[in-house]
């Protein structure tokens, strides 16, 4: 007889985060991940591959990281007891709702937004409470979601910025406000790299003593195949967040592969700046060519296409062997593109255009 399996209601109610592989033809612009269109510098590989060969691979990392944790922390300009670090940022958001809001709390977020928030906060045994972004530039409204703090003293805002898969950014005044009415508010900003230096939430963690801010090596430094995020909390807090987080859980390749990459920004950074006047540049294309863009201050952009269509347009890219994201589940008509090379954004410019036309 089959026995009835314990399974939390809200774990069997969740729809897991899943892929359905679309490359029908071979793919000529990957656009649809916001992955890093360059790689790693092979300079730095050599480098990695001769550490990681002169480790003993028999042994566990270093526990608690410190190594890397130094590393982050003169990047960023902060103090390794601010630095806590994750297999991919996602574990450290986790770990951070489940210490906040796991057990019954309650998760602010303002869709559209990172589609994987609301299995984070399931996994956490957190509830979701939703305070929508607005207009056709997708703007947090702000007044409304302090409101919502207010109405819930005991709630944590989760808000990404740059927001993914809209593009806009959170002001940093806005975020002070609501540090002051909200227990703790965390803020994803694994974009950031991109986005101008006005953006950063990271003076806050000092200013405000109750601001998380999360990043990654995934997207500017190139290393999405290597799971590294951390975040940057005031030493109280990162104490508490990091008894939720496993030890060990960075691996000896990744460790390695972030440590390099910080020592020797300058590629990264060089490849951000086209990246940034790359998306600028299509944009005004885009928007020339009648189609509506939101704000952007990620690698990556959202766009709506002249005369609608979005998934036709979609389709029909993907049959040319371009890939871009469509947000119709959370944001009807809209398409999330990533940046990539000049040649891929041409190609893909060109398609659009056809596409275009072909749906309407």
């Amino acid at each position: 007889m089959k026995k009835d399996v314990p399974v939390r209601p809200e774990i069997r109610a969740l729809r897991p985060y899943s892929l359905v592989p679309e490359t029908p033809v071979p793919v000529k612009a990957k656009l649809d991940f916001n992955e890093s269109p360059y790689d790693v510098p092979d300079e730095i590989k050599r480098r990695v591959a001769s550490r990681l060969l002169a480790r003993r691979w028999a042994l566990y990392p270093e526990f608690g990281a410190g190594r890397l944790r130094r590393a982050i922390a003169t990047s960023a300009g902060r103090s390794p007891e601010e630095i806590l670090v994750g297999n991919g940022s996602g574990e450290v958001v986790l770990a951070a709702l489940s210490v906040f809001a796991g057990g019954g709390g309650t998760v602010l977020l303002t869709p559209p937004t990172f589609s994987l928030y609301p299995q984070l906060a399931a996994i956490a045994g957190a509830r979701i409470a939703e305070v929508p972004l607005v207009g056709d530039d997708f703007a947090l409204d702000e007044e409304a979601l302090l409101a919502a703090v207010r109405a819930n003293p005991r709630a944590i805002p989760l808000v990404c910025s740059p927001n993914n898969p809209t593009g806009g950014t959170a002001r940093r005044e806005f975020l002070r406000r609501l540090a002051d009415a909200a227990p703790v508010v965390l803020v994803d900003q694994a974009y950031v790299d991109f986005a101008p230096g006005e953006a950063s939430a990271l003076p806050l963690v000092s200013e405000c003593g109750n601001v998380v801010v999360f990043r990654t090596l995934s997207k500017a430094f190139s290393a999405a195949g290597f799971r590294i995020g951390y975040a940057v909390a005031p030493p109280d807090l990162a104490h508490e967040i990091g008894k939720a987080i496993l030890p060990f859980n960075v691996d000896l390749a990744s460790e390695e592969l972030a440590v390099a990459l910080l020592e020797d920004p300058a590629p990264a950074r060089a490849r951000v700046a086209e990246i940034v006047a790359e998306r600028e540049r299509v944009i005004e294309r885009l928007r020339a060519f009648g189609a509506k863009v939101a704000p952007a201050a990620g690698n990556f952009f959202f766009v709506a296409p002249p005369g609608g269509g979005a998934e036709a347009v979609r389709t029909a890219l993907l049959r040319r062997g371009v890939l871009v994201r469509d947000l119709g589940g959370s944001a009807p008509g809209r398409l999330r593109v990533s940046v990539g090379r000049r040649e891929e954004n041409d190609l893909f410019l060109a398609e659009f255009s056809r596409a275009v036309k072909e749906a309407t």
